[in-house]
């Protein structure tokens, strides 16, 4: 299992390293080489990213659906089932029409300013719990799976 090592002494002066630690691993880490709990935290954590970032749109430009189905039931598993079923309506959107690739920013701008995915991510900004929130308390339940404090 892949983990990252936390020196306890800086986790006491630094909590944040904790969340840190978490971050790195997903963000750094391929998803097959992941065991289950980590890729559950790790479709979620990039999920939120890309819709933060830049809507729906982006997460499917940047991520694409081959991973759609198990991110739902990740958000699921989180707790977070009103992000799932914008997901889900997000992928239903998404997946109707033939899409060619995203080829560059200006493109990305043109194909956003459309406001195909204005009303998902509209609903996605409003959720609470924040899928954040969520994974603060997934890490927290499941720090093993992630650090090692040493």
């Amino acid at each position: 299992m892949i983990i990252r090592k936390v020196d306890k002494a800086i986790l006491e002066k630094e909590p944040y390293q904790l969340w840190n630690a978490f971050v790195d691993l997903l963000t750094t880490e391929e998803y097959d080489n992941l065991d289950e709990i980590q890729r559950i935290a790790y479709l979620a954590f990039w999920y939120d990213a890309e819709v933060n970032n830049g809507g729906h749109l982006q997460y499917f430009e940047n991520r694409g659906t081959s991973h759609l189905a198990d991110t739902i039931n990740a958000l699921k598993t989180l707790g977070a089932a009103a992000q799932a079923e914008i997901l889900k309506e997000a992928g239903n959107l998404f997946l109707k029409k033939k899409r060619r690739p995203i080829k560059s920013v200006f493109a990305f701008v043109r194909a956003a300013k459309e406001g195909e995915f204005d009303e998902v991510d509209d609903k996605y900004y409003e959720c609470e719990p924040s899928v954040q929130d969520l994974l603060e308390a997934y890490l927290e339940k499941n720090k093993d799976h992630f650090v090692e404090i040493v």
